[in-house]
């Protein structure tokens, strides 16, 4: 079993600091997730996906901090949302391999296509077995690969980068062969935004990671997330050059359990062609 990294340390300082707001955490332990609507414009989209529907589920983290009810309701609404698309930005596992075998039992039940990619604590706990378990649920997952869908009767490329915190990532890999027009990147780190504006292209990167702080206290959150644990990326949209990066909450709880002003969410994407403002 992993030890507590520096980073959960240093989230867990956070989460004692804001210990006055610890009676509003527990009730938020029980928060169902949010619903978040993005319309986001993707250069040389295909006029065929202008409004196609991608819903993001990101650090779902089965495992005893996050209880299976949530997990069960960001499955529901991504299904809600009735998207062309579902995408799933890593963490599937907290700290056991005994959730892998969680995994096959609560993240069932998507119906659209869903491509996923994995996260620093998947590579932690047992990257294969949880590849594994996404399989056995028909999901596809990419680890510095890519694959063409047809979406709305187009092609359409899902771009997987692999977990840049394990040094796993490989962007140019994962680029390596697509065409600009109709693709989206999906990558669990943030950060990886930063290596993908090196390739000059426009590009639409969905991440997690971050759990948009988890224990959001003003002032101190900030200072944990940039300065000491190198994560300029908290939550919401981001333009870095010819790159829009979109980091999701998240759903599930790992180094702490609870939330405070960082409600779970589940995303839905509509792309639009054009050129981003």
């Amino acid at each position: 079993m992993p030890k507590f990294t520096r980073r959960e340390f240093l989230a867990g300082a956070a989460g004692a600091a804001g210990g006055a707001l610890l009676p509003a955490a527990a009730a938020a332990r029980e928060e169902a997730p949010r619903p978040e609507r993005r319309t986001l414009v993707l250069p040389g989209l295909d006029p065929r996906h202008d409004g196609l529907r991608v819903a993001q589920l990101s650090d779902l983290h089965v495992g005893p901090r996050t209880p299976p009810q949530r997990i069960r309701a960001a499955i529901d609404e991504a299904d809600g949302f009735r998207p062309d698309l579902v995408v799933l930005t890593g963490d599937y596992v907290s700290r056991s391999r005994a959730e892998v075998a969680q995994v096959r039992e609560q993240l069932g039940g998507l119906s659209a296509p869903a491509v996923a990619v994995l996260g620093n604590h998947d590579h932690w706990v047992d990257a294969e077995g949880t590849v594994a378990s996404l399989e056995f649920l028909g999901y596809d997952v990419l680890r510095n690969q890519h694959t063409t869908l047809s979406l709305r009767g187009a092609p359409f490329t899902v771009v997987g980068v692999d977990d840049l915190l394990t040094r796993h990532a490989d962007p140019h890999r994962a680029l390596a062969g697509t065409s600009r027009g109709s693709r989206l990147v999906l990558a669990h780190g943030p950060k990886t935004a930063d290596l993908l504006r090196g390739s000059g292209e426009p590009l639409l990167c969905l991440s997690g990671h971050t759990h948009g702080g988890q224990v959001s206290v003003p002032f101190l959150t900030p200072l944990v997330l940039h300065a000491l644990m190198r994560e300029p990326y908290a939550r919401g949209l981001f333009r870095l050059g010819e790159v829009q990066l979109y980091v999701n909450r998240g759903v599930g709880d790992s180094a702490l359990g609870m939330r405070v002003n960082s409600p779970p969410e589940v995303t839905l994407i509509t792309l639009r062609s054009g050129s981003p403002s």
